[in-house]
């Protein structure tokens, strides 16, 4: 239902929506100030009554994945607006989900109408369908993009270039992009070492902080100082890049083939780490422990039903108070009485038969 020819946009209750994610980080759209500065600038020019600024940091490549976005449609068909501000359509939304949900407001004049700053706007036939248009090339924008991200990532791993974030003891040349030991390089080799030897993941974290290991965030704006913790630490030691090879998304790649990359151990060193488990050590596997022994455990069968018989401890039925050895048939629908053997039988048995 289009917007009647004499409606006063004067006196309609304006949202103005604006919203930058991630994938518009190449700076080809505004940022969210610039955009809330460009539509103020149209509303004053235009008389328009904007009641609500929203805000968002979210991608809109996929439906639902925006929960301010989602409020303000539930909000407009609530009649706590009448109509949208924003600087263009992709603002809105880069899929047809959404698109759709967008013109089927217009058309049961759920909303009144939709002012663009870079784009304008008639809320009639032609208008709807320039705007679906616009939808559909900001998905297909989207969608190239995220192909082309794809290809180059995809392209990267291929020759030894990963997209992580650079591991402990490394960097990443500005040059050829690949990894390069860093000034903690030695560092973390002699960690390697410690934990070979059998040290403990906190010993060993202990280590580090005091030889000043740290990796710094890419993030310019909001750079971080990460410092190692056991966590991280135990996590390294599972990380098969220290002996060559990059796994990402899936795909595994040796950088030592096509790269100068040089690891830190080899991979017998790196197997003999898994042993030690997540926190265990060298020592703790190879101290003693006492374990129960049960002679010719799984070895006594019952003679009736042929079934295992578990052999355990119990108290002596003479009221001695002393403990005795007794294997067991557990077999339930086993018919022989009693269900337990003295295990002094067994071996005098045995004995005899010497």
């Amino acid at each position: 239902m289009p917007r009647p020819v004499n409606t006063d946009l004067t006196k309609l209750r304006y949202v103005l929506y604006a919203r930058k994610s991630t994938e518009d980080e190449n700076r080809q759209v505004r940022s969210v100030p610039d955009q809330i500065r460009d539509c103020e600038k149209l509303a004053k020019d235009l008389s328009l009554n904007v009641i609500t600024i929203l805000q968002e940091k979210q991608s809109a490549k996929k439906p639902n994945k925006r929960p301010i976005f989602t409020q303000m449609l539930k909000d407009l068909e609530a009649k706590k607006y009448d109509a949208i501000l924003c600087w263009h359509p992709d603002r809105l939304c880069r899929n047809m989900l959404e698109g759709g949900q967008i013109i089927n407001m217009l058309d049961e004049a759920t909303l009144s109408d939709i002012r663009f700053h870079s784009h304008q706007f008639s809320n009639d036939a032609n208008g709807k369908m320039l705007l679906g248009m616009l939808f559909v090339f900001s998905k297909q924008y989207s969608d190239d993009l995220s192909d082309k991200v794809g290809r180059g990532i995809n392209g990267n791993f291929e020759e030894g270039k990963s997209a992580g974030a650079p591991k402990l003891g490394y960097t990443r040349s500005e040059v050829t992009s690949y990894y390069e030991p860093n000034e903690f390089y030695d560092d973390i080799c002699k960690a390697w070492t410690m934990r070979t030897a059998g040290e403990s993941l906190n010993t060993i974290t202990d280590f580090l902080l005091e030889q000043g290991v740290h990796r710094v965030t890419k993030n310019i704006r909001k750079q971080r100082t990460l410092r190692p913790t056991k966590s991280t630490i135990s996590n390294m030691f599972h990380d098969p890049i220290y002996y060559g090879i990059l796994i990402q998304a899936d795909q595994t790649i040796n950088l030592c083939e096509i790269t100068n990359f040089k690891p830190m151990v080899d991979k017998e060193t790196y197997d003999y780490v898994q042993s030690l488990g997540y926190g265990r050590t060298q020592r703790s596997i190879g101290k003693n422990q006492r374990v129960t022994f049960y002679p010719l455990r799984g070895l006594v069968y019952c003679d009736v039903c042929r079934g295992p018989n578990y052999m355990g401890p119990g108290k002596n039925k003479t009221g001695s108070g002393k403990h005795v050895l007794s294997y067991r048939c557990n077999n339930k629908d086993c018919t022989r009485a009693p269900r337990s053997l003295r295990a002094k039988h067994i071996f005098n048995s045995i004995y005899n038969h010497a």
